[in-house]
């Protein structure tokens, strides 16, 4: 499960210094994510809907109210090329909206194509 708590002196993000999120196989309070939908006049209309696929959403830690963010500045080097810090916090632009830095996109795979998504789908 996909897990965050608040930041602390010991536990913070090793980059970024921001909240911290891990991987743990227990189901708890702290495994509580909620999909927001990114427009936020219509976010209380949506709530409960399925979330569409392929199109861009904001995942909110629910213990914490604190944004999924993948900030593009901390990252790390390893086999795998760069990878980039996954944290909570959320990113909040002059007019109390969320940045890109925040929004998330669940892309399914294309049935009819054996290694493709429906985002690579031509239209």
């Amino acid at each position: 499960y996909l897990a965050s708590d608040h930041k602390s002196f010991t536990r913070f993000a090793k980059k970024s210094y921001l909240q911290q999120v891990f991987l743990t196989d227990q189901l708890s309070y702290l495994t509580c994510w909620r999909a927001n939908f990114l427009d936020p006049q219509l976010r209380l209309e949506y709530e409960g809907f399925p979330v569409p696929a392929n199109s861009k959403i904001i995942i909110t830690h629910c213990h914490t109210n604190q944004s999924l963010a993948v900030p593009r500045n901390f990252w790390t080097r390893s086999y795998f090329g760069r990878e980039y810090e996954v944290i909570c916090h959320t990113y909040l632009d002059s007019h109390k909206a969320e940045e890109d830095k925040n929004y998330w996109e669940i892309v399914t795979g294309n049935p009819s194509d054996k290694d493709g998504t429906m985002i690579d789908r031509p239209k």
